[in-house]
């Protein structure tokens, strides 16, 4: 069994760290599994309180282990990653990390507009829409809410066999001009209010990732607005390739 040395250079609560990380990467400690308590940790490895409680909290912070008041701390589940310039998928994504994708339909209809969505459609406010909402399924379990609106003139095309399978945008697979379309696309913090919240099962408050999609056909007429929230728990959205550059005057 590893053990922290005493005589290393490193900070004791970082040897510590690493010690339990590999534990968990190991598979020695499975997704899901109970944790040790501090006191266990302490007793096992002979370190102080302070030096387990560091690096607990910074396996929490690396969303290694989830600590729950009450209940104990517990291996964390691993995120869902999504890099939309090389798996613009994110169905596929997740099979490849070994997931289960699934979608729950939660509602699918026609309704007027109101002023935001007409706005970004390119409609005049209260003309009708088709909306579609569904939460987003990795393993059976609720990782995103996703809110879309078709414009009109692109509704007749709707696969309604779709909205619980593949991708977020397979419901609209028969239309064609999807594959010379742009998306622009726009994250954001937000944290769950009570609706959110029972429909993800997290706790009221809880840290989300907010992603609004638009997508237009090439020459800039908007077809779907997108919104959807993911539990900041379970999903990480990731950019690469950025240029250096870019980042300079940033």
């Amino acid at each position: 069994m590893m053990m922290v040395d005493r005589s290393s250079p490193l900070p004791l609560y970082y040897q510590l760290k690493r010690i339990l990380l590999a534990r968990i990467e190991s598979d020695e400690l499975q997704p899901g599994d109970i944790f040790p308590t501090e006191q266990q940790i302490q007793e096992i490895y002979q370190v102080s309180r302070t030096t387990v409680r560091q690096a607990l909290s910074e396996l929490e912070d690396d969303g290694k282990i989830t600590r729950h008041r009450g209940r104990g701390t517990f291996v964390a589940k691993p995120k869902v990653r999504h890099m939309p310039e090389e798996y613009p998928n994110l169905a596929d994504h997740m099979m490849q990390q070994g997931m289960t994708p699934g979608w729950k339909l939660l509602r699918a209809d026609w309704i007027e507009a109101e002023t935001d969505i007409a706005s970004a459609l390119q409609l005049t406010s209260g003309e009708r829409v088709f909306r579609l909402e569904r939460l987003r399924l990795a393993n059976d379990e609720p990782i995103g809410y996703h809110i879309a609106h078709v414009a009109p003139d692109f509704a007749a095309v709707i696969d309604q066999r779709s909205f619980t399978e593949g991708g977020s945008l397979r419901y609209l697979r028969g239309l064609s001009i999807l594959e010379n379309s742009v998306a622009d696309r726009t994250l954001e913090a937000i944290e769950a209010n009570q609706k959110i919240a029972q429909l993800l099962n997290i706790k009221l408050g809880s840290a989300l990732l907010r992603v609004n999609r638009i997508i237009y056909t090439e020459d800039r007429k908007p077809i779907e607005i997108f919104r959807g929230v993911y539990r900041g728990d379970r999903f990480q959205y990731r950019i690469n390739n950025m240029r250096a550059v870019s980042m300079i005057n940033a």
